[in-house]
C-alpha cells in the first residue's frame, strides 16, 4: 500500500485499531507483546514501515489529526503526551460502540463527545525510578524494566488495557514488557 487512501480501503471491513501517539516505542511495544502472544494483525506506522497479511484487526499509528478521523477506528488508543485539542475530532468519528482507551486527564474532553463508545480511562502507571532502573508497581507486585523511557512506562496502563482487546490478559502482558528496551 502506497497511500492513505488505499489503506482506508484496504481496512473498510476490518476491526480498525489506532494508536495516537508520537514516542515510536509505545507502537513498538504493543507490537512486541502482540507478536510474543502470536496475535494476528496487520499495521501501517508513521515511520512508513508496514505488515499486510489480510487480518482481520488493523492497526494504524499516527500522530496526524486528519489520519486519525479518517480512519474511523473500532479501538482508539490515545497515549498521555497527547492533549485535548488534538482529539476531538477523533473522537468524533470512533465507530459507534467502538472503544475508547485514554488517559484519565482527558475525562473532560471525553465527556463532552456526544458519541457512544466504551470508555476504558487509565491512569499513569505506578513505578519506582532508581538511579535508571524503572520497577513497575503492580496488582501482581513489583516488576523490574528493562526500558528507561518513562513516558513509555506511564502509558503501560493503557497500553495493557489496548492488549487486553487483542486477548492478552493482564499477568501474561508483563512477561514480554519485563524484556522490552
Amino acid at each position: 500500500m502506497t497511500s492513505f487512501p488505499e489503506l482506508l480501503s484496504y481496512a473498510t471491513n476490518k476491526t480498525r485499531v489506532l494508536i495516537c501517539t508520537s514516542p515510536p516505542s509505545i507502537i513498538r511495544l504493543i507490537i512486541e507483546v502482540l507478536n510474543f502472544y502470536v496475535k494476528e494483525f496487520d499495521y501501517f506506522l508513521e515511520d512508513g514501515s508496514s505488515k499486510i497479511e489480510a487480518n482481520d484487526f488493523v492497526i494504524l499509528e499516527t500522530s496526524d489529526l486528519e489520519k486519525a478521523t479518517q480512519f474511523k477506528a473500532n479501538i482508539f488508543f490515545i497515549s498521555t503526551e497527547i492533549n485535548s485539542d488534538q482529539i476531538d475530532s477523533g473522537l468524533k468519528n470512533i465507530t459507534p460502540g467502538g472503544i475508547l482507551v485514554y488517559p484519565t486527564v482527558l475525562e473532560n474532553t471525553v465527556e463532552d463527545c456526544q458519541h457512544f463508545f466504551r470508555l476504558l480511562p487509565f491512569a499513569d502507571s505506578l513505578f519506582q525510578k532508581n538511579d535508571n532502573d524503572f520497577i513497575l508497581n503492580t496488582e501482581i507486585g513489583s516488576i523490574p524494566l528493562k526500558s528507561t523511557e518513562e513516558n513509555l512506562i506511564q502509558n503501560l496502563e493503557g497500553i495493557k488495557l489496548l492488549c487486553q482487546q487483542f486477548g492478552v490478559m493482564e499477568e501474561e502482558f508483563y512477561e514480554p514488557v519485563m524484556n522490552f528496551e
